[in-house]
């Protein structure tokens, strides 16, 4: 790999304030470069720029999908045209996806009434969509997500969209779910069976679900992964002790797990192409190629 490439994703590697699909944009107009640089690759050439996004933000769903669109070129004959071809629909999906999940979501909510919508954590696209569709908005609920507290920049966000926010906190939002109309989320990966989300996710789809308030998952389809695909990198983590408690007394232990998994079966998907139930997104997870290469450099 090129060091002007290397540097590239350097930097990425480093920006941990920009979004998946930002980041794996960004990730994808410096391998578009690298081939312009480089318009023969072979194939060891693309075993390293694989290697070189596996190193970066790796449990990032865009950026497994973006190293496993580079492995795929690099199983063909014509590589260089195969990688040409598939950067550029993959820039192209995640350049138009959040303005059309925007619309579908807009579509989908009561145009009889406005609606409250209720959320947690940060999602990029969730906000996208909250604000284009704030004509049909009165309000949205929004939970301060801890330990981080995403969720002031959520709130600061919609506020700036001009769309009226009600903050409050974590156990605030599951005793106010009844009186919102929608609970839109996020993901950070999408599987066959279930999707990954900030921890605290399943407990309020679960809430929502009984209060009988509809939940709306929003995502861009970069974000599935088959479970070979997913299962190297999403294992269980954990973030930073200190955020939970930064002083705590001896004697007490700290926990702060960051994600979970929510299962789809009762959440209405929202990607690109329109909302999906959970048996369509399935089909559309295991419909996507996974390179034999990726997995080899993976381990």
């Amino acid at each position: 790999m090129s060091r002007r490439l290397a540097q590239q994703l350097a930097r990425v590697a480093r920006d941990h304030t920009s979004g998946a699909a930002q980041l794996a944009l960004k990730s994808a107009r410096a391998v578009q470069q690298w081939l312009q640089r480089h318009p023969d690759p072979t194939e060891a050439e693309l075993e390293d720029v694989v290697v070189g996004l596996l190193r970066l933000q790796s449990s990032m769903a865009p950026i497994l999908r973006l190293a496993n669109e580079v492995a795929l070129a690099a199983d063909g004959a014509d590589r260089a045209r195969a990688l040409a071809k598939r950067l550029v629909a993959f820039r192209r999906c995640l350049e138009r996806a959040r303005g059309r999940i925007a619309r579908h979501f807009a579509a989908a909510l009561d145009a009889s009434q406005r609606s409250t919508a209720a959320t947690y954590s940060f999602s990029s696209t969730v906000i996208g969509a909250l604000a284009a569709a704030r004509t049909r908005l009165s309000l949205a609920l929004v939970a301060e997500s801890r330990p981080a507290l995403e969720g002031r920049l959520t709130a600061r966000r919609l506020a700036e969209a001009r769309l009226p926010v009600q903050y409050t906190t974590d156990a605030g939002l599951l005793g106010l779910l009844h009186t919102a109309s929608v609970f839109v989320i996020g993901a950070d990966a999408v599987l066959s069976h279930s999707f990954v989300n900030k921890i605290g996710t399943r407990t309020a789809c679960l809430a929502a679900r009984e209060a009988g308030i509809p939940v709306f998952l929003l995502s861009d389809e970069t974000k599935f992964l088959p479970e070979e695909l997913a299962a190297p990198f999403w294992r269980p983590s954990e973030g930073p002790a200190a955020q939970v408690w930064a002083r705590a007394p001896r004697g007490v232990s700290l926990r702060s797990p960051l994600f979970e998994h929510t299962e789809l079966a009762h959440v209405r998907v929202i990607t690109e192409s329109g909302v999906q139930d959970a048996l369509e997104v399935r089909r559309a997870v295991e419909s996507v190629r996974v390179s034999p290469r990726l997995k080899r450099l993976a381990d």
